[in-house]
């Protein structure tokens, strides 16, 4: 358990800043201390929670004809994808999760921008695929990211867009998991201990955007995301 405070500090400090990055710290870590299962349930539950806190500032700036088809998508697929979480052996999910991470960390770190097409198709299929990644991995803000980010927005504005459509993700999730029966003593026991260090961590995050060099933040975070999940892949 002190290892999983130590990760819910370090996802949570991310989560504030960049308003998205929970589940690709959580996640794979998680998996390392718990089954897949428990590990995806835990990470979606605590993500929802913090997601209260980022969320009212974020209103006034968000975009909603481009957040809105987003969050159409992942609510379509989502579930999809969790389902086969809890119905495929969990060694497998554990190489989906640690693939799925070092994925997105290699896209971010090479700088990748989305530069095709867009409007409401083109954001509900971005939608649908974030939500499969974060139904079976709890990953999928990065498809997401990847998406709003190449938006022509300020960075306030490209924070807000990530941090309302990145909050609906666990959330849906979590309520698969609920409906399904698969949520266990255990994990409530998880959340319950890990509640407040997640919350904490998640306002330091956002106390240190701003005037923290965002460029040397993002790069420590992706090489420590690959080397995870890299070190997951091979194991």
């Amino acid at each position: 358990m002190a290892l999983a405070v130590a990760i819910v500090t370090a996802g949570g400090i991310i989560r504030g800043y960049t308003g998205f990055g929970t589940g690709l710290v959580m996640a794979p870590l998680f998996t390392l201390l718990w089954g897949p299962v428990e590990a995806v349930a835990t990470t979606v539950a605590l993500g929802t929670i913090s997601t209260v806190q980022l969320t009212l500032p974020a209103l006034p700036l968000v975009k909603w004809r481009e957040v809105g088809p987003l969050i159409a998508g992942v609510l379509l697929v989502a579930p999809f994808g969790t389902h086969l979480l809890l119905t495929v052996d969990p060694g497998v999910i554990k190489q989906v999760i640690a693939a799925a991470v070092l994925f997105f960390a290699l896209i971010m770190l090479c700088g990748w921008k989305y530069k095709g097409p867009r409007g409401v198709g083109p954001s509900i299929a971005t939608g649908c695929i974030g939500g499969f990644f974060n139904g079976i991995a709890a990953v999928g803000g990065g498809v997401l990211v990847l998406y709003l980010m190449s938006l022509p927005d300020n960075m306030r504005t490209q924070r807000a867009n990530i941090v309302i459509a990145v909050g609906v993700l666990p959330l849906i999730v979590f309520l698969t998991i609920a409906i399904s029966g698969a949520m266990t003593q255990q994990i409530f026991l998880n959340v319950a201990i890990l509640v407040v260090p997640a919350l904490l961590s998640v306002w330091a995050g956002s106390r240190l955007f701003g005037f923290l060099p965002e460029r040397a933040f993002r790069l420590t975070v992706l090489w420590t995301l690959i080397i995870i999940s890299g070190a997951m892949l091979v194991a």
